[in-house]
């Protein structure tokens, strides 16, 4: 008896050491379960800071454009006005001679 007795302690013994060694596995297992979760967050972060920085860069870059082409187009714009007003006044100056030969009869 005293055979089937060890054989039976040895068997325990080897399912002690078995579920051991499982639960050390199975702890390994979830540190690198947390270290990946940890890594893939810090990843994720960094590519959410990136890509914030980009669009504000994006952003910034867009808003000085548009300031030059509105500057643009205001000059453009002032140029044109500058030029109509000038053309109106040559205009206006042709009708006060053209009403004035008139009234003098010198056409």
């Amino acid at each position: 008896m005293s055979t089937a007795h060890d054989e039976i302690d040895q068997i325990h013994e080897t399912e002690m050491a078995a579920k051991k060694r499982i639960d050390e596995a199975q702890k390994k297992a979830r540190k690198i379960q947390e270290d990946a979760d940890d890594e893939a967050k810090m990843i994720i972060e960094a590519a959410e800071k990136e890509a914030k920085d980009t669009a504000t860069r994006m952003l910034s870059e867009i808003e000085s454009r548009k300031v030059e082409i509105e500057s643009a187009v205001l000059k453009e714009t002032e140029k044109e006005i500058k030029k109509i007003r000038e053309n109106a006044q040559k205009k206006k100056n042709a009708a006060y001679e053209a009403a004035v030969k008139i009234l003098l009869g010198e056409v």
